[in-house]
């Protein structure tokens, strides 16, 4: 069911680079067939530039479902730009939201706009991304990532990509004034979790055939 769903995927989201599909493919389909218990969950970070914001949340979603489709469940979907404001308290909400989500049977989740999350509640991360020790091993997690350049240059290697991300989530997260401040993490802090969230890190192109709000 996994394969055919990402077939029809692959079919649909034409303007895609060859490796998004098999990169994720080969990842996801290794970590549902591995045995019970699974010894950690997959860990799939997709990125965008300002000109793929659509194409970015419309096939995090997609590929999450297509994960849970063998369940007949749907992914958890956590949207971060509508928590950014919230200060503190994001940690707990997406905390509850994904320990109900994953207790209650669901086995993937999406969670977009990770930047936008303030640097200290992205560490309830570590319980769900820390490897061998995460709180749910047979789950996938997709996490996006929105960067602020207008478009993303189809000739970058996928290790020019990672360093990429790792570097803007590094002047999000790192370069507060105030370093005390909820908004600021320790560089040590955020290589501990980029080691944790980055096993497999992706980006996505536009689709000239996405309208807005409507996914293919």
């Amino acid at each position: 069911m996994f394969q055919n769903q990402m077939k029809q995927l692959r079919n649909k989201y034409q303007g895609q680079d060859e490796k998004l599909w098999e990169r994720s493919l080969t990842f996801l389909q290794k970590h549902l067939n591995s045995s019970h218990p699974r010894p950690q969950p997959a860990i799939l970070l997709l990125t965008a530039a300002q000109d793929s914001e659509e194409a970015l949340k419309c096939l995090s979603e997609q590929i999450a479902d297509a994960y849970s489709s063998f369940q007949s469940v749907c992914a958890i979907w956590i949207d971060e730009t509508a928590k950014a404001a919230q200060g503190s308290d994001v940690k707990l909400e997406v905390d509850q939201e994904l320990n109900n989500g994953f207790t209650n049977g669901q086995n993937a989740s999406v969670v977009h706009h990770l930047e936008s999350l303030p640097a200290g509640s992205t560490l309830i991360f570590h319980k769900y991304c820390d490897h061998e020790n995460a709180a749910f091993k047979d789950v996938a997690l997709v996490l996006t990532i929105l960067l602020e350049e207008k478009t993303l240059g189809t000739s970058l290697g996928l290790k020019e990509i990672e360093e990429k991300v790792k570097d803007f989530l590094k002047v999000k997260f790192t370069s507060s004034s105030t370093p005390s401040s909820y908004n600021y993490m320790d560089p040590d802090k955020l290589n501990g979790l980029w080691s944790h969230i980055s096993h497999l890190v992706l980006p996505v192109q536009p689709e000239n055939a996405l309208k807005r709000g409507i996914c293919l």
